[in-house]
């Protein structure tokens, strides 16, 4: 693609023959692939219900309302709330005793409130009493020719992955080239 002349602004270059900035190797590993193909493969993960109790990992659709000394608190509360088990987006101790669960389970789960949480639950002993209506697992698709060509224009894994390869090294040079362009 030429550059559209009309936006861009003349530059007028001084005498910069001799300077030499120094030009960094543009390096792309396995693993950048890898953390690539990673990410592709967490967009195209799907939960699917399962008849088991919670595991780690797993998402659990939980109705929650908290307690504090038998009274009910304010956004203690939720209906229907996907909770990722293992996510730490609840108050340490909530989702590690959903473990074992099954759907249709109610269960009481005490916590205690970390010192730096709002100041009226800080410190505090709560009683969640929670409900789990499902248990859904995420499945991650197989890294391999199949996800390619469900992904991609490729058929193979490794065309692929060579083309993310390219995809990277193209945009880590350009970054370089502009880097060496402000050094100069």
């Amino acid at each position: 693609a030429t550059m559209d002349k009309k936006n861009t602004p003349e530059v007028k270059l001084g005498q910069y023959k001799g300077l030499e900035a120094p030009k960094a190797e543009v390096k792309v590993v396995a693993a950048d692939v890898n953390a690539r193909l990673k990410e592709m493969a967490d967009r195209n993960s799907r939960l699917v219900s399962v008849e088991r109790a919670v595991k780690k990992g797993d998402t659990a659709d939980i109705d929650f309302e908290g307690f504090d000394n038998g009274v009910a608190f304010d956004g203690g509360k939720g209906e229907n709330f996907d909770l990722e088990i293992g996510s730490g987006s609840f108050v340490p101790g909530f989702e590690d005793q959903l473990i074992g669960m099954k759907a249709g389970e109610e269960k009481d789960i005490d916590i205690t409130f970390p010192e730096n949480y709002t100041k009226e639950l800080a410190g505090k002993e709560a009683t969640f009493k929670c409900k789990i209506h499902e248990v859904k697992e995420t499945i991650k698709p197989e890294l391999d020719d199949e996800f390619a060509k469900d992904v991609s224009e490729y058929d193979t894994l490794a065309a692929l992955k060579k083309s993310i390869k390219a995809d990277l090294a193209k945009k880590r040079q350009e970054a370089v080239d502009r880097d060496f362009e402000n050094e100069a």
